[in-house]
């Protein structure tokens, strides 16, 4: 199955649900998901920017917001949008791996923070399911 993300409506935030049959593959739906809010389209012809990342967190909960606050600031810091990871180890409450990007002049839309507003990672039946909100 791999992953699949959908943008729900939100009256003043941006909502993202992502469904993934591992725990490594919702959390790249959540960075493919979050690339795309900033970038719609991304450039095929714009510089591969690569960086090395590490969180820990209290739980996967917060390891999740905490990861994807991490990759905001890197966007920032070396002007890309990552939308790629290799997952190196994942943990409940520790990830390493690179992430991978492509260097931006400018983004389509600035996310201030991924909140914790209602957040929960569900495990059902095989399939891994949260909904996050960005802050805008």
């Amino acid at each position: 199955m791999a992953f699949k993300y959908q943008i729900l409506s939100h009256p003043a935030d941006i909502k993202l649900q992502i469904t993934a049959s591992t725990k490594e593959e919702l959390f790249q739906g959540a960075l493919a998901g979050m690339a795309s809010i900033i970038q719609p389209q991304m450039p095929r012809k714009a510089p591969i920017a690569k960086e090395n990342i590490e969180v820990h967190s209290l739980d996967l909960d917060m390891l999740l917001v905490d990861f994807l606050n991490e990759i905001l600031t890197k966007s920032d810091i070396y002007n890309c949008v990552f939308d790629k990871i290799k997952i190196e180890k994942l943990t409940g409450d520790y990830l390493r791996g690179t992430i991978e990007g492509r260097k931006m002049k400018e983004f389509s839309e600035e996310i201030k923070a991924v909140t914790y507003h209602g957040l929960k990672i569900k495990e059902n039946k095989g399939k891994w399911e949260v909904i996050l909100l960005f802050d805008v």
